[in-house]
Protein backbone atom coordinates (compact mmCIF):
# COMPACT_ATOMS: atom_id res chain seq x y z
CA UNK A 1 0.00 0.00 0.00
CA UNK A 2 1.29 3.04 -0.83
CA UNK A 3 2.05 6.02 1.46
CA UNK A 4 -0.36 8.67 2.04
CA UNK A 5 0.18 12.03 -0.06
CA UNK A 6 -1.47 13.85 2.86
CA UNK A 7 -0.79 12.91 6.54
CA UNK A 8 -2.13 14.53 9.83
CA UNK A 9 -1.09 12.38 12.74
CA UNK A 10 -2.40 13.39 16.22
CA UNK A 11 -1.64 17.29 14.98
CA UNK A 12 -2.31 19.56 17.41
CA UNK A 13 -1.94 23.73 17.79
CA UNK A 14 -2.39 25.56 20.72
CA UNK A 15 -3.86 29.19 20.20
CA UNK A 16 -3.91 31.11 24.20
CA UNK A 17 -6.58 28.65 25.64
CA UNK A 18 -8.14 27.09 22.42
CA UNK A 19 -6.66 24.09 21.17
CA UNK A 20 -7.21 21.89 17.57
CA UNK A 21 -6.89 18.78 17.73
CA UNK A 22 -5.73 16.28 18.11
CA UNK A 23 -6.35 15.70 14.18
CA UNK A 24 -5.86 12.49 12.63
CA UNK A 25 -6.82 11.41 8.98
CA UNK A 26 -4.88 10.86 5.71
CA UNK A 27 -5.52 11.47 2.26
CA UNK A 28 -4.26 9.18 -0.68
CA UNK A 29 -3.34 9.46 -4.14
CA UNK A 30 -5.58 10.14 -6.49
CA UNK A 31 -8.45 10.87 -3.95
CA UNK A 32 -10.49 13.66 -3.35
CA UNK A 33 -11.15 14.93 0.55
CA UNK A 34 -13.82 17.14 1.41
CA UNK A 35 -12.57 19.15 4.72
CA UNK A 36 -16.02 20.11 6.41
CA UNK A 37 -16.76 22.75 9.21
CA UNK A 38 -18.49 25.83 10.39
CA UNK A 39 -16.36 29.00 10.03
CA UNK A 40 -13.99 29.15 12.78
CA UNK A 41 -14.14 25.15 13.34
CA UNK A 42 -10.18 24.86 12.31
CA UNK A 43 -9.86 23.72 8.73
CA UNK A 44 -7.67 26.57 7.15
CA UNK A 45 -5.43 26.31 10.67
CA UNK A 46 -5.09 22.61 9.23
CA UNK A 47 -4.92 24.45 5.56
CA UNK A 48 -2.24 26.68 7.24
CA UNK A 49 -0.20 23.50 9.19
CA UNK A 50 -0.30 21.41 5.80
CA UNK A 51 1.18 24.49 3.65
CA UNK A 52 4.19 24.88 6.69
CA UNK A 53 2.81 28.42 7.29
CA UNK A 54 2.47 27.63 10.93
CA UNK A 55 3.96 25.29 13.27
CA UNK A 56 2.13 22.18 15.14
CA UNK A 57 2.34 22.28 19.07
CA UNK A 58 1.88 18.63 19.08
CA UNK A 59 1.80 15.44 16.67
CA UNK A 60 3.24 15.65 13.03
CA UNK A 61 1.57 17.04 9.82
CA UNK A 62 3.48 15.16 6.34
CA UNK A 63 2.96 16.68 2.82
CA UNK A 64 4.05 14.01 0.53
CA UNK A 65 6.10 12.73 3.24
CA UNK A 66 8.00 15.42 3.73
CA UNK A 67 7.59 17.93 6.87
CA UNK A 68 6.67 21.60 5.40
CA UNK A 69 8.30 23.24 8.30
CA UNK A 70 11.29 21.84 7.87
CA UNK A 71 11.41 20.40 4.15
CA UNK A 72 9.18 23.28 2.65
CA UNK A 73 10.34 23.38 -0.59
CA UNK A 74 10.57 19.55 -0.96
CA UNK A 75 6.95 19.39 0.06
CA UNK A 76 5.30 22.45 -1.24
CA UNK A 77 6.95 21.64 -4.92
CA UNK A 78 4.67 19.96 -7.13
CA UNK A 79 1.84 21.31 -4.44
CA UNK A 80 -1.17 24.05 -6.61
CA UNK A 81 -3.09 25.96 -3.79
CA UNK A 82 -6.41 28.08 -3.97
CA UNK A 83 -7.01 30.21 -0.92
CA UNK A 84 -10.79 31.36 0.34
CA UNK A 85 -10.43 34.88 -1.43
CA UNK A 86 -7.95 34.76 -3.82
CA UNK A 87 -6.00 38.10 -3.95
CA UNK A 88 -5.54 38.93 -7.87
CA UNK A 89 -3.88 41.95 -9.42
CA UNK A 90 -7.10 43.56 -10.81
CA UNK A 91 -4.98 45.70 -13.70
CA UNK A 92 -4.16 42.14 -15.16
CA UNK A 93 -5.83 39.58 -17.58
CA UNK A 94 -6.18 35.82 -16.66
CA UNK A 95 -3.60 35.20 -19.06
CA UNK A 96 -1.58 37.83 -17.33
CA UNK A 97 -1.58 36.26 -14.28
CA UNK A 98 -0.97 32.24 -15.62
CA UNK A 99 1.82 33.54 -17.19
CA UNK A 100 3.56 34.65 -15.08
CA UNK A 101 2.95 32.28 -12.22
CA UNK A 102 4.08 29.69 -14.89
CA UNK A 103 7.27 31.66 -15.20
CA UNK A 104 8.11 31.96 -11.66
CA UNK A 105 7.81 28.27 -11.85
CA UNK A 106 10.01 27.74 -14.60
CA UNK A 107 6.83 26.03 -16.79
CA UNK A 108 7.84 25.29 -20.22
CA UNK A 109 5.29 26.04 -23.00
CA UNK A 110 3.46 28.23 -20.83
CA UNK A 111 1.13 29.78 -23.19
CA UNK A 112 -0.15 25.78 -23.87
CA UNK A 113 -0.36 25.39 -20.16
CA UNK A 114 -1.94 28.40 -19.61
CA UNK A 115 -4.67 28.43 -21.90
CA UNK A 116 -5.37 24.85 -21.17
CA UNK A 117 -6.34 25.26 -17.71
CA UNK A 118 -8.38 28.33 -18.54
CA UNK A 119 -9.62 26.10 -20.58
CA UNK A 120 -10.24 23.41 -18.00
CA UNK A 121 -12.49 26.23 -15.51
CA UNK A 122 -14.34 27.13 -18.36
CA UNK A 123 -12.70 31.00 -18.49
CA UNK A 124 -10.59 30.77 -22.20
CA UNK A 125 -13.40 33.27 -23.69
CA UNK A 126 -12.15 35.53 -20.84
CA UNK A 127 -8.47 35.10 -20.66
CA UNK A 128 -7.89 38.97 -22.49
CA UNK A 129 -10.39 40.62 -20.26
CA UNK A 130 -8.66 42.65 -17.09
CA UNK A 131 -9.71 40.76 -13.94
CA UNK A 132 -11.26 43.84 -12.81
CA UNK A 133 -14.29 43.32 -15.11
CA UNK A 134 -14.85 39.81 -13.95
CA UNK A 135 -17.27 38.20 -11.34
CA UNK A 136 -16.20 36.71 -8.17
CA UNK A 137 -17.13 33.22 -9.59
CA UNK A 138 -14.65 33.51 -12.50
CA UNK A 139 -11.98 35.35 -10.55
CA UNK A 140 -12.66 32.02 -8.25
CA UNK A 141 -12.36 29.77 -10.88
CA UNK A 142 -9.03 31.73 -11.93
CA UNK A 143 -7.71 30.91 -8.87
CA UNK A 144 -8.23 27.21 -8.92
CA UNK A 145 -6.57 27.65 -12.54
CA UNK A 146 -3.58 29.32 -10.98
CA UNK A 147 -3.95 26.12 -8.46
CA UNK A 148 -3.57 24.08 -12.03
CA UNK A 149 -0.94 25.23 -13.89
CA UNK A 150 2.08 22.81 -14.43
CA UNK A 151 -0.26 19.23 -13.37
CA UNK A 152 0.64 19.24 -9.51
CA UNK A 153 0.69 16.47 -7.91
CA UNK A 154 -1.20 17.76 -5.09
CA UNK A 155 -3.78 20.98 -5.19
CA UNK A 156 -4.88 22.39 -2.07
CA UNK A 157 -8.12 24.31 -2.27
CA UNK A 158 -9.87 26.27 0.10
CA UNK A 159 -14.00 26.88 -0.98
CA UNK A 160 -12.84 26.63 -4.38
CA UNK A 161 -16.23 26.80 -5.17
CA UNK A 162 -17.71 29.85 -3.44
CA UNK A 163 -19.78 32.04 -5.90
CA UNK A 164 -19.81 30.24 -8.74
CA UNK A 165 -22.97 29.92 -10.80
CA UNK A 166 -23.81 26.60 -11.86
CA UNK A 167 -21.70 26.21 -15.12
CA UNK A 168 -18.52 27.40 -12.72
CA UNK A 169 -19.51 24.65 -10.83
CA UNK A 170 -19.75 22.22 -13.22
CA UNK A 171 -16.88 23.06 -14.85
CA UNK A 172 -14.50 22.99 -11.85
CA UNK A 173 -16.75 19.66 -11.04
CA UNK A 174 -15.61 18.15 -14.00
CA UNK A 175 -11.71 19.61 -13.64
CA UNK A 176 -11.35 18.00 -10.40
CA UNK A 177 -12.79 14.49 -11.72
CA UNK A 178 -10.28 14.12 -14.37
CA UNK A 179 -7.34 15.46 -12.81
CA UNK A 180 -8.13 12.93 -9.96
CA UNK A 181 -8.54 9.95 -12.01
CA UNK A 182 -5.11 11.20 -13.17
CA UNK A 183 -3.79 10.43 -9.85
CA UNK A 184 -4.03 13.83 -8.97
CA UNK A 185 -4.33 14.59 -4.58
CA UNK A 186 -7.21 17.05 -3.83
CA UNK A 187 -7.93 18.32 -0.05
CA UNK A 188 -11.05 21.08 -0.79
CA UNK A 189 -12.47 22.55 2.31
CA UNK A 190 -16.23 23.61 1.05
CA UNK A 191 -19.38 24.74 2.60
CA UNK A 192 -20.98 22.89 -0.43
CA UNK A 193 -22.61 19.55 0.84
CA UNK A 194 -24.00 18.49 -2.67
CA UNK A 195 -20.83 18.69 -4.34
CA UNK A 196 -18.63 17.25 -1.61
CA UNK A 197 -21.21 14.45 -1.88
CA UNK A 198 -20.91 14.27 -5.05
CA UNK A 199 -17.09 14.13 -6.12
CA UNK A 200 -15.31 13.29 -2.95
CA UNK A 201 -14.01 10.12 -2.01
CA UNK A 202 -13.46 10.51 1.70
CA UNK A 203 -14.51 13.90 4.04
CA UNK A 204 -13.55 14.80 7.26
CA UNK A 205 -15.40 16.89 9.65
CA UNK A 206 -14.23 19.17 12.22
CA UNK A 207 -16.04 21.37 14.74
CA UNK A 208 -14.53 23.27 17.58
CA UNK A 209 -11.13 21.75 17.19
CA UNK A 210 -11.78 18.61 17.01
CA UNK A 211 -12.28 15.69 14.30
CA UNK A 212 -16.19 14.60 14.53
CA UNK A 213 -15.40 12.41 11.37
CA UNK A 214 -13.23 10.51 9.21
CA UNK A 215 -14.67 8.50 6.44
CA UNK A 216 -16.60 8.28 3.06
CA UNK A 217 -19.52 10.29 3.15
CA UNK A 218 -22.22 7.10 2.79
CA UNK A 219 -20.80 6.27 6.08
CA UNK A 220 -20.95 9.61 7.83
CA UNK A 221 -24.66 9.46 6.79
CA UNK A 222 -25.32 6.18 8.26
CA UNK A 223 -23.29 6.77 11.41
CA UNK A 224 -24.93 9.56 12.11
CA UNK A 225 -28.44 9.60 11.12
CA UNK A 226 -28.73 5.99 11.22
CA UNK A 227 -30.63 5.57 7.80
CA UNK A 228 -30.32 6.27 4.22
CA UNK A 229 -32.87 7.75 1.56
CA UNK A 230 -33.61 6.28 -1.77
CA UNK A 231 -35.75 8.36 -4.00
CA UNK A 232 -37.97 6.64 -6.18
CA UNK A 233 -39.21 8.46 -9.70
CA UNK A 234 -42.39 6.34 -10.96
CA UNK A 235 -45.45 6.20 -12.58
CA UNK A 236 -48.60 3.32 -11.95
CA UNK A 237 -47.95 2.68 -8.34
CA UNK A 238 -50.36 0.73 -6.98
CA UNK A 239 -50.59 -0.17 -2.67
CA UNK A 240 -49.15 -3.30 -3.26
CA UNK A 241 -46.27 -2.24 -5.19
CA UNK A 242 -45.94 -0.04 -2.24
CA UNK A 243 -46.62 -2.26 0.54
CA UNK A 244 -43.58 -4.85 -1.24
CA UNK A 245 -41.17 -1.81 -1.41
CA UNK A 246 -42.04 -1.71 2.12
CA UNK A 247 -41.28 -5.44 2.72
CA UNK A 248 -37.90 -5.31 0.94
CA UNK A 249 -34.76 -6.22 3.86
CA UNK A 250 -33.48 -3.20 5.01
CA UNK A 251 -36.51 -0.58 4.29
CA UNK A 252 -37.27 0.71 7.53
CA UNK A 253 -40.03 3.57 6.21
CA UNK A 254 -41.67 4.37 2.65
CA UNK A 255 -43.51 7.58 2.15
CA UNK A 256 -45.21 8.22 -1.00
CA UNK A 257 -44.36 11.58 -2.30
CA UNK A 258 -45.87 13.56 -5.96
CA UNK A 259 -43.43 11.55 -8.53
CA UNK A 260 -42.90 8.22 -6.47
CA UNK A 261 -41.42 7.22 -3.53
CA UNK A 262 -38.93 8.18 -0.58
CA UNK A 263 -37.49 4.88 0.85
CA UNK A 264 -35.58 4.98 4.38
CA UNK A 265 -33.13 2.31 4.51
CA UNK A 266 -31.03 0.82 7.36
CA UNK A 267 -27.24 2.38 7.01
CA UNK A 268 -26.04 -1.23 6.39
CA UNK A 269 -28.05 -2.35 3.02
CA UNK A 270 -27.92 -1.16 -0.65
CA UNK A 271 -31.70 -1.55 -1.50
CA UNK A 272 -31.48 -0.26 -4.96
CA UNK A 273 -31.48 -3.28 -7.13
CA UNK A 274 -34.41 -4.60 -4.60
CA UNK A 275 -36.95 -2.05 -5.76
CA UNK A 276 -35.72 -1.71 -9.33
CA UNK A 277 -36.84 -5.52 -9.59
CA UNK A 278 -39.73 -4.94 -7.61
CA UNK A 279 -41.00 -2.02 -9.27
CA UNK A 280 -40.30 -3.55 -12.83
CA UNK A 281 -41.89 -6.63 -12.15
CA UNK A 282 -45.27 -5.47 -11.01
CA UNK A 283 -45.41 -3.35 -14.29
CA UNK A 284 -44.87 0.18 -12.77
CA UNK A 285 -42.78 2.55 -14.66
CA UNK A 286 -39.44 3.21 -13.22
CA UNK A 287 -38.18 6.56 -14.34
CA UNK A 288 -35.82 7.56 -11.94
CA UNK A 289 -33.54 5.76 -8.70
CA UNK A 290 -30.98 7.78 -7.44
CA UNK A 291 -29.85 8.13 -2.95
CA UNK A 292 -32.00 11.13 -1.15
CA UNK A 293 -30.90 14.69 -1.60
CA UNK A 294 -29.45 16.83 0.33
CA UNK A 295 -28.82 13.66 2.92
CA UNK A 296 -25.21 14.73 4.01
CA UNK A 297 -26.24 18.02 4.46
CA UNK A 298 -28.43 16.77 6.95
CA UNK A 299 -26.12 14.56 8.72
CA UNK A 300 -23.69 17.65 9.30
CA UNK A 301 -26.50 19.41 11.07
CA UNK A 302 -27.16 17.26 13.12
CA UNK A 303 -23.12 16.14 13.66
CA UNK A 304 -23.09 20.19 14.50
CA UNK A 305 -26.12 20.46 16.70
CA UNK A 306 -24.88 21.43 20.08
CA UNK A 307 -22.32 24.64 19.11
CA UNK A 308 -20.02 25.40 21.69
CA UNK A 309 -16.99 27.59 21.26
CA UNK A 310 -15.24 27.92 18.19
CA UNK A 311 -11.31 27.85 17.16
CA UNK A 312 -9.76 30.27 14.45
Amino acid sequence: MSSPVIEFSGTVKHYGEKTIGPIQFSVGKGEIFGFLGPNGSGKTTCIRMLLGLARPSGGSVRLKGEDPISRHVQALTGVGYSPELPNIQTFLTPRDVLALAAAESGLKEARDETDRVLEEVGIIEYCDTKVSKLSKGMVQRLSVAQAMLGRPEVMILDEPMIGLDPAGTAHLREAFRSYAKEGGTILMSSHMMSEVEDICSGIGLIHNGRLLFNGTAKEMISQVLGATEVRVEAENLSAEVIESVRRIEGVVGVTQTLGGLDVKVDGGYEVRPDIARVLVSSGAELLKLGEGERMLEKAYVVALRGGGDKAD
